[in-house]
């Protein structure tokens, strides 16, 4: 499979990414064509990836400004269902990366669902990315087709493109420090509940410079056959993540394991 990105200036390719879209998200979500086109003439970018010319994936992005400093905000990122696991999303973001330091960006941000797994490791472990922010209910409240009504929260990620963590990521992916992460105190326990894991509400009081904090490693799997655990999951990270966040604490890396749980690795440093 040869799959190529590049950048998007044609009408009808918008055109098909809107299709793309809606076969993805749902008609809701869709970013218009006249909306892309007008971010791309005003600092933002569409990238599509290419198999023998069909879009099967995209991602799009426009300014933003915050503290006195622009970047690029990439707003949305769509797979098309025949082309996940194929690393498409690692390839379409390293293509965002190229064109924002041509266009004279040095940092990309976007957001993601703290409960999505998946998307933590390629946003955080080989992209090098990290966060430092919780935005609570972001979308407001989401039908869930499998949870009900559920809480839309975000992580923001900020990927600084030119920090060596994220050339490091993008080379080797944030692997080296797993045997550093391991040594790391829980922040909150965990206990098994049938097949999936409950978290263990703890006091927040952190007094270490780093700790582990567990997440799901199935959410989908468990909204779907215990949707009110998967709320509970998203109550308690958010309260323990958003304190952390408020005590300058960031998230820096996903530790992947065999257990019913992955962890956040939460450090209290600072990124140049």
């Amino acid at each position: 499979m040869a799959i190529v990105c590049d950048v998007v200036t044609d009408v009808r390719i918008m055109k098909e990414i809107v299709l793309l879209q809606k076969e993805v998200w749902g008609a809701e979500s869709v970013t218009s064509m006249p909306q892309m086109i007008a971010a791309i003439h005003h600092g933002g970018a569409v990238i599509a990836a290419f198999d023998e010319g069909k879009v099967v994936g995209f991602c799009y992005g426009f300014p933003g400004h915050s503290a006195g400093k622009t970047y690029l905000f990439s707003h949305m990122m769509a797979i098309h269902p025949d082309y996940r696991d194929e690393g498409l999303g690692q390839s379409l973001k390293e293509r965002q990366r190229l064109w924002a330091i041509a266009y004279g960006y040095d940092k990309i941000a976007w957001t993601f669902d703290p409960l999505e797994t998946r998307n933590a490791h390629l946003n955080l472990n080989k992209l090098g990315g990290i966060v430092k922010v919780y935005l609570t209910n972001y979308y407001g409240e989401l039908n869930d087709s499998m949870a009900g009504s559920f809480p839309s929260d975000r992580f923001l990620v900020e990927w600084e493109l030119y920090s060596p963590r994220s050339e490091i990521a993008i080379k080797h992916g944030i692997t080296a420090d797993e045997t550093i992460w391991s040594a790391y105190d829980f922040l909150f326990e965990w206990q098994l509940e049938g097949a999936f894991p409950r978290p263990c509400p703890a006091t927040f009081h952190p007094t270490a410079d780093a700790y582990l904090v567990p997440v799901p490693n199935s959410i989908r799997d468990m909204k779907q056959s215990a949707p009110e655990l998967a709320k509970t999951w998203r109550f308690e990270l958010r309260r323990q993540l958003t304190q952390s966040f408020a005590q300058g604490y960031c998230v820096v890396g996903l530790w992947r394991t065999e257990q019913p749980v992955h962890y956040y690795v939460l450090e209290k440093k600072q990124f140049e």
